[in-house]
């Protein structure tokens, strides 16, 4: 099909973001660097699942084809990995715990793709009010999950019920949903106003009231404490995740741009890989090199982002699929 430049280009600049927030998140540890972390977090998950959500088709086979494999793949990659870096790091071999139900840091993702594949079928409605009622549901549930003591690690599910909204939304934008119409059809000089002073206003908000805030806000890892972290600072996050939602569709540029078009196209074998390289970076030298310089961790995180974008990645997780005879063209 025709590609969605629009869509790649976000798709290539929220990639970025994942990469350069992992970075931060690993190599620096500073009061600026905080702020900064919270920003991208308030949005680049929900984003990327907005439009995950936006490209979804109910096709539960193709999704356990493909999907399924990779994350276990991954997850025994991760596996591998930790017992390899600990054991030298110690210097003898360190016991490793298997869970495949505990998704490893960035693999929660997979498992969110599958189970909302499997949910889309109970969402797939074109009744406008119906659509409205299950984003509620969504959120409903969303919230409900956040009162559980326990979804901390099972099958990531405190985390998949925080993003549902973002996919169901990205789901229901394919027809004229209400982002693109109020930010690229109707009044887009209005929208680019109003939407340059929305960021602005979000990222001073942050920067003032940084210190009161926590960092798991936006994980939607973690269950309400009562104190800071409440149903209603969830409703907040999700508010804010959705307005950036909303500043990204009005001000990414639509046309193609030619290096962007091959990350926003290949965004899986960069938010897969770049895990890795991150996790071996820790256990060298490496580490205290580049420990707070936020330039050179900028600059590494747009060569990873490109040099893992390349086609030849994408290609070979391709490969990792169990064979799927669906309705191929004959």
């Amino acid at each position: 099909g025709e590609r969605n430049y629009h869509f790649d280009n976000i798709k290539a600049l929220l990639i970025f973001l994942v990469v350069f927030g992992h970075m931060i998140s690993t190599f620096a540890d500073t009061p600026e660097v905080d702020v900064i972390y919270k920003i991208i977090f308030s949005f680049h998950m929900p984003a990327f699942i907005f439009v995950s959500g936006y490209f979804a088709k109910v096709d539960p086979k193709k999704i356990l084809s493909r999907i399924f494999p990779l994350y276990i793949v991954f997850q025994l990659l991760r596996f591998l990995l930790d017992f390899i870096l600990d054991s030298i790091q110690w210097g003898h071999p360190v016991k490793i715990d298997m869970q495949f139900f505990t998704p490893r840091w960035t693999l929660w993702y997979l498992v969110a793709m599958i189970i909302y594949q499997l949910l889309l079928p109970v969402f797939d409605t074109k009744n406008k009010r119906h659509r409205v009622a299950y984003l509620l549901l969504s959120m409903v549930l969303g919230i409900v999950i956040g009162y559980n003591p326990d979804t901390e690690n099972f099958m990531a599910m405190s985390r998949i019920m925080n993003f549902l909204p973002f996919f169901l939304a990205g789901y229901y934008e394919k027809d004229g949903g209400f982002f693109l119409r109020y930010g690229k059809q109707r009044n887009p000089k209005e929208a680019k106003i109003a939407t340059a002073f929305l960021a602005v206003g979000i990222i001073a908000g942050f920067i003032l009231i940084s210190r009161l805030s926590t960092r798991k806000l936006f994980w939607g890892t973690e269950s309400f404490d009562g104190d800071v972290y409440t149903w209603y600072t969830r409703i907040l996050a999700w508010i804010i995740a959705f307005l950036w939602i909303w500043i990204l569709i009005v001000w990414v540029p639509t046309r193609r741009i030619p290096v962007i078009e091959t990350i926003g196209k290949n965004t899986l074998s960069v938010y897969l890989l770049h895990t890795i390289v991150i996790l071996i970076l820790m256990y060298t030298p490496f580490n205290d090199w580049v420990f707070n310089k936020i330039g050179w961790q900028l600059l590494i995180s747009v060569g990873l982002t490109l040099g893992l974008s390349w086609n030849g990645f994408e290609r070979l997780l391709r490969k990792i699929a169990i064979p799927y005879y669906g309705n191929r063209k004959k």
